[in-house]
């Protein structure tokens, strides 16, 4: 890539490069005074934990953390109440002015700029990574020659605070937090096999006869004996079998282009080997139900201009119909 900078690794804690000691610190304070602020606003670690978008346990190290630091308690924790002590009351006054200031100062930069610049940290799926974050990064960087962008990949939902990303791609349902959501698209998710398979094993006509058939089976599912999908008559659930089970998608597509079985096929992932004849679609028109993806970021009221120029170009890259669907029509309504 000769525009801008990736750094791209999977789950080591995150230590860029660059950074001072004292720079590292203030980023740390910072989310001490945020994590104080939020737990007396809302005399709740549960409730400032999905402020925060981060767990309430996460939450409470944080300011057990800030008390050992600071060598006095600031919270009282009881089993009905949350209080703050005197030293408290003192320490979060003057918390809560700091953090006030700090956002009109955010504010003001912000609104005066208008280039993407600094470093972005996102998270990424693994396989959508490597597939459509990495491309679409480099005409990113190619757009905003002053964003250096770190990619990290990992199939679970990042602490975005915690962890200190900026962005995450985030694929399916999403579950209730403080974080902010922007859907992207969809991706469908059709029956696919490998000619081999079908040729030896006969293709099967209607969804019972699946219960018939040597299935890949993916068991980041509720079920790993059933499939659940959408026809022409509604949703319909056949019971699957088979000796192939991963956590990994990419796992199953190749057991299926391999010849070893049937699996769901995210179109996202398979677009291409439709497309050349490696894998078959089976079934027609039936469908497990779309999943979307969406961009998701800690919070809308200080949105920086280069997470707001990224979700932005995102949407305007990753919009319905996307790239990958072409290959099966319209879906069936």
């Amino acid at each position: 890539m000769s525009v801008g900078r990736v750094r791209c690794h999977g789950m080591a804690p995150w230590n860029p490069s660059g950074w001072t000691t004292s720079e590292r610190t203030v980023t740390t304070e910072t989310l001490e005074l945020r994590a104080l602020y939020s737990v007396v606003k809302h005399a709740s670690y549960a409730k400032a934990a999905r402020e925060l978008g981060l767990s309430p346990s996460g939450v409470s190290r944080i300011i057990t953390r800030l008390e050992r630091r600071l060598g006095v308690r600031l919270v009282q924790r009881t089993t009905r109440k949350l209080s703050l002590t005197e030293a408290g009351v003192s320490f979060h006054a003057k918390a809560a002015q700091i953090l006030t200031d700090l956002a009109e100062a955010e504010a003001t930069v912000q609104a005066s700029s208008t280039a993407a610049r600094g470093s972005l940290r996102i998270s990424a799926p693994v396989a959508f990574g490597l597939k459509h974050l990495v491309p679409l990064t480099d005409a990113l960087l190619r757009l905003h020659p002053e964003l250096s962008v770190e990619i990290v990949l990992v199939d679970r939902f990042v602490d975005l605070i915690h962890e200190e990303v900026d962005l995450a791609i985030r694929i399916g349902t999403l579950d209730a937090s403080g974080l902010i959501a922007r859907r992207l698209c969809q991706i469908r998710r059709v029956l696919v096999a490998a000619r081999s398979y079908l040729e030896t094993y006969g293709e099967p006509a209607t969804l019972e006869e699946l219960s018939e058939h040597e299935c890949l089976l993916y068991s980041g599912f509720r079920r790993t004996d059933g499939w659940t999908l959408k026809g022409p008559d509604g949703l319909v659930s056949v019971p699957v079998s088979g000796r192939i089970t991963s956590n990994t998608v990419q796992v199953l597509l190749e057991a299926a282009r391999l010849g070893r079985g049937i699996a769901v096929g995210p179109t996202v992932l398979v677009s291409e080997l439709l497309e050349s004849g490696e894998l078959i679609r089976l079934l027609a028109p039936y469908e497990f139900e779309p999943r979307s993806i969406y961009a998701v970021y800690p919070s809308a009221r200080q949105l920086s201009t280069k997470v707001r120029v990224t979700v932005d170009f995102l949407a305007s890259r990753l919009c319905d119909p996307p790239p990958w669907d072409a290959c099966l029509g319209p879906a069936e309504e």
